[in-house]
Protein backbone atom coordinates (compact mmCIF):
# COMPACT_ATOMS: atom_id res chain seq x y z
CA UNK A 1 0.00 0.00 0.00
CA UNK A 2 2.10 2.83 -0.99
CA UNK A 3 0.13 5.22 1.13
CA UNK A 4 1.04 3.14 4.21
CA UNK A 5 4.88 3.45 3.14
CA UNK A 6 4.95 7.19 2.92
CA UNK A 7 5.70 8.61 6.06
CA UNK A 8 3.59 11.93 6.74
CA UNK A 9 1.45 11.01 3.50
CA UNK A 10 -1.95 11.10 4.81
CA UNK A 11 -4.82 8.71 2.96
CA UNK A 12 -8.21 8.20 2.24
CA UNK A 13 -9.36 4.99 2.02
CA UNK A 14 -13.44 5.48 0.50
CA UNK A 15 -14.20 2.24 1.13
CA UNK A 16 -13.36 2.37 4.54
CA UNK A 17 -15.08 5.26 5.08
CA UNK A 18 -17.84 4.10 4.33
CA UNK A 19 -17.65 1.01 6.20
CA UNK A 20 -16.85 3.54 9.16
CA UNK A 21 -20.09 5.80 8.23
CA UNK A 22 -22.23 2.74 8.17
CA UNK A 23 -20.74 1.68 11.40
CA UNK A 24 -21.57 5.08 12.54
CA UNK A 25 -25.15 4.41 11.53
CA UNK A 26 -25.51 0.92 13.23
CA UNK A 27 -25.03 -1.29 10.17
CA UNK A 28 -21.96 -3.80 10.17
CA UNK A 29 -20.38 -4.26 7.31
CA UNK A 30 -16.95 -5.29 5.43
CA UNK A 31 -15.82 -5.06 2.27
CA UNK A 32 -16.62 -7.95 1.27
CA UNK A 33 -20.49 -6.64 1.86
CA UNK A 34 -19.45 -3.52 0.23
CA UNK A 35 -17.84 -4.84 -2.89
CA UNK A 36 -21.23 -7.75 -3.27
CA UNK A 37 -24.14 -5.08 -2.15
CA UNK A 38 -22.73 -2.06 -2.68
CA UNK A 39 -26.09 -0.13 -4.09
CA UNK A 40 -27.97 -1.85 -1.84
CA UNK A 41 -26.30 -0.61 1.62
CA UNK A 42 -24.89 2.67 0.31
CA UNK A 43 -26.71 5.08 -1.12
CA UNK A 44 -25.97 8.26 -3.06
CA UNK A 45 -26.68 10.61 -0.46
CA UNK A 46 -24.02 8.52 2.17
CA UNK A 47 -21.34 8.81 -0.91
CA UNK A 48 -22.85 12.69 -0.93
CA UNK A 49 -22.23 13.34 3.08
CA UNK A 50 -18.84 11.38 2.78
CA UNK A 51 -17.52 13.49 -0.25
CA UNK A 52 -18.18 16.53 1.72
CA UNK A 53 -16.91 15.27 4.92
CA UNK A 54 -13.41 14.74 2.95
CA UNK A 55 -13.19 17.59 1.01
CA UNK A 56 -13.66 19.41 4.50
CA UNK A 57 -10.51 17.37 6.17
CA UNK A 58 -8.43 17.49 2.95
CA UNK A 59 -8.74 21.49 2.69
CA UNK A 60 -7.56 21.29 6.56
CA UNK A 61 -4.76 18.30 6.00
CA UNK A 62 -3.56 19.77 2.47
CA UNK A 63 -1.80 22.90 4.83
CA UNK A 64 0.33 20.63 6.49
CA UNK A 65 0.46 17.08 4.38
CA UNK A 66 0.26 15.57 1.41
CA UNK A 67 -3.02 13.83 1.02
CA UNK A 68 -4.42 10.56 -1.15
CA UNK A 69 -7.57 9.58 -2.19
CA UNK A 70 -8.47 6.05 -2.78
CA UNK A 71 -11.48 6.08 -4.56
CA UNK A 72 -13.72 4.06 -7.17
CA UNK A 73 -16.27 6.11 -8.13
CA UNK A 74 -17.71 3.13 -10.57
CA UNK A 75 -19.26 0.14 -8.78
CA UNK A 76 -20.52 -3.12 -10.59
CA UNK A 77 -23.62 -3.80 -9.71
CA UNK A 78 -26.31 -6.51 -9.94
CA UNK A 79 -27.87 -4.41 -12.44
CA UNK A 80 -25.19 -3.27 -14.08
CA UNK A 81 -22.63 0.03 -12.94
CA UNK A 82 -23.12 2.35 -10.92
CA UNK A 83 -21.27 6.00 -10.68
CA UNK A 84 -21.38 8.35 -7.95
CA UNK A 85 -18.47 10.67 -9.22
CA UNK A 86 -17.87 13.91 -7.01
CA UNK A 87 -19.49 16.69 -9.13
CA UNK A 88 -17.66 19.93 -10.85
CA UNK A 89 -17.65 22.28 -7.74
CA UNK A 90 -16.69 19.52 -5.35
CA UNK A 91 -13.58 18.90 -7.68
CA UNK A 92 -12.81 22.33 -7.75
CA UNK A 93 -12.73 22.76 -3.41
CA UNK A 94 -10.63 19.42 -3.86
CA UNK A 95 -8.17 21.19 -6.60
CA UNK A 96 -6.60 17.87 -7.24
CA UNK A 97 -2.65 17.99 -8.50
CA UNK A 98 -2.62 14.98 -10.24
CA UNK A 99 -4.97 11.24 -11.01
CA UNK A 100 -3.26 7.91 -10.86
CA UNK A 101 -4.91 5.02 -12.49
CA UNK A 102 -3.80 1.63 -11.90
CA UNK A 103 -4.94 -0.49 -14.64
CA UNK A 104 -4.17 -4.09 -15.94
CA UNK A 105 -4.66 -6.59 -19.17
CA UNK A 106 -8.61 -7.90 -18.70
CA UNK A 107 -7.25 -11.84 -18.39
CA UNK A 108 -4.87 -10.94 -15.81
CA UNK A 109 -7.34 -8.73 -13.35
CA UNK A 110 -9.55 -11.49 -14.08
CA UNK A 111 -6.97 -14.09 -13.06
CA UNK A 112 -6.08 -11.36 -9.85
CA UNK A 113 -9.93 -11.29 -8.71
CA UNK A 114 -9.70 -15.19 -8.57
CA UNK A 115 -7.06 -15.38 -6.74
CA UNK A 116 -8.56 -13.27 -4.17
CA UNK A 117 -12.53 -12.26 -4.77
CA UNK A 118 -12.75 -10.58 -1.45
CA UNK A 119 -16.73 -9.98 -2.45
CA UNK A 120 -16.32 -8.87 -5.89
CA UNK A 121 -19.01 -10.13 -8.19
CA UNK A 122 -18.29 -12.60 -11.22
CA UNK A 123 -17.92 -10.87 -14.19
CA UNK A 124 -17.30 -11.58 -17.73
CA UNK A 125 -14.02 -10.26 -19.49
CA UNK A 126 -16.28 -7.90 -21.61
CA UNK A 127 -17.84 -6.95 -18.38
CA UNK A 128 -14.45 -6.49 -16.13
CA UNK A 129 -13.06 -4.38 -18.94
CA UNK A 130 -16.26 -1.81 -19.62
CA UNK A 131 -15.73 -1.29 -15.47
CA UNK A 132 -12.44 -0.33 -16.10
CA UNK A 133 -12.75 1.85 -19.32
CA UNK A 134 -15.49 3.72 -17.39
CA UNK A 135 -13.85 4.19 -14.21
CA UNK A 136 -10.85 5.68 -16.22
CA UNK A 137 -13.58 7.77 -17.89
CA UNK A 138 -14.23 9.04 -14.92
CA UNK A 139 -10.95 9.59 -13.66
CA UNK A 140 -10.16 11.42 -16.81
CA UNK A 141 -12.92 13.48 -16.43
CA UNK A 142 -11.53 14.55 -12.89
CA UNK A 143 -8.18 15.27 -14.38
CA UNK A 144 -10.02 17.86 -17.06
CA UNK A 145 -12.46 19.57 -14.44
CA UNK A 146 -8.51 19.82 -12.12
CA UNK A 147 -6.67 20.73 -14.96
CA UNK A 148 -4.41 18.30 -13.52
CA UNK A 149 -2.28 15.76 -14.94
CA UNK A 150 -3.30 12.28 -15.16
CA UNK A 151 -1.17 8.76 -14.97
CA UNK A 152 -2.86 5.64 -16.49
CA UNK A 153 -0.03 3.21 -15.28
CA UNK A 154 -0.37 -0.63 -16.90
CA UNK A 155 0.15 -2.35 -13.93
CA UNK A 156 0.09 -5.96 -15.97
CA UNK A 157 3.34 -7.01 -16.10
CA UNK A 158 4.46 -5.05 -12.62
CA UNK A 159 5.38 -6.48 -9.46
CA UNK A 160 4.34 -4.47 -6.48
CA UNK A 161 7.29 -2.96 -5.88
CA UNK A 162 7.87 -1.35 -9.74
CA UNK A 163 4.17 -0.22 -8.76
CA UNK A 164 5.40 1.38 -5.74
CA UNK A 165 8.43 2.81 -7.70
CA UNK A 166 7.14 4.32 -10.90
CA UNK A 167 3.87 5.71 -8.36
CA UNK A 168 6.25 7.15 -6.25
CA UNK A 169 8.32 9.10 -9.31
CA UNK A 170 4.74 10.48 -10.42
CA UNK A 171 4.30 11.57 -6.99
CA UNK A 172 7.37 13.81 -6.73
CA UNK A 173 6.85 14.95 -10.01
CA UNK A 174 3.54 16.28 -8.22
CA UNK A 175 5.75 17.90 -5.68
CA UNK A 176 5.65 15.41 -3.23
CA UNK A 177 8.83 15.28 -0.65
CA UNK A 178 10.53 11.92 -1.13
CA UNK A 179 13.05 12.20 1.42
CA UNK A 180 13.40 8.99 3.21
CA UNK A 181 10.98 6.62 1.56
CA UNK A 182 11.62 3.10 -0.13
CA UNK A 183 9.10 0.89 -0.93
CA UNK A 184 7.57 -1.56 1.49
CA UNK A 185 8.47 -4.88 1.77
CA UNK A 186 6.02 -6.81 -0.67
CA UNK A 187 3.18 -9.33 1.29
Amino acid sequence: NLASSMPGLIPFDYGQLLIDQKANEGVSLGYDQLRNQSASVVTPLNVRSLDEEVIARVSEMRLSSDVILDSHAVTRESYGFRAIPFSHGQLSRLALDGVIVLRCDIDILLKRMETDRQGRRQVSAELAREHLLLQEGVSISYAIACGCPIYILDTTMLTQDEVFAESLRILVGLGLSAEGLSPSPAS
